[in-house]
């Protein structure tokens, strides 16, 4: 499954030359993941009641081309690759209106308990092993 996130750029994420802090590009990739969870009908509060967990275990960005003030972004989020101990997914920033790639990105998570203990997700929450493993889509960054 590919998720596309659609959102405008605020003043606040702006910094002194007029472009996108780059601190707001995990937070950007944070609410893709969300919205990727939320419209596969497994949102983060769902999980969580599970007893799963998501902590961050790397992060890559790929800077092209800045965001400005106003502008449309769409925000593509997938997983690339799921385990029953870690999940990977891929971004990619773009400027809506123009096309243009502007950033490119990666997060790799662990499946922990609320005490950041891993788990097995495929022994812990099957049905939900089941149903992201069948959403892995390939990389378009490799």
């Amino acid at each position: 499954m590919i998720n596309e996130t659609d959102f405008f750029v605020k003043f606040y994420e702006i910094d002194g030359l007029g472009i996108v802090h780059h601190s707001n590009y995990p937070l950007w990739f944070e609410l893709g993941r969300n919205d990727y969870f939320k419209n596969a009908d497994i949102p983060i509060y769902k999980m969580n009641y599970l007893g799963l967990f998501l902590p961050l275990l790397e992060m890559n960005c790929n800077f092209k081309s800045p965001a400005r003030f106003g502008d449309e972004i769409q925000l593509v989020t997938k997983i690339i690759d799921l385990s029953i101990v870690k999940i990977k997914f891929e971004y990619q920033v773009i400027n809506k209106i123009k096309g243009d790639i502007l950033v490119t990105g990666r997060t790799v998570h662990a499946w922990t308990n609320i005490k950041l203990e891993p788990l097995n997700l495929e022994k812990t929450a099957p049905k939900v092993y089941n149903k992201l493993i069948n959403l892995v889509e390939s990389s378009d960054l490799t």
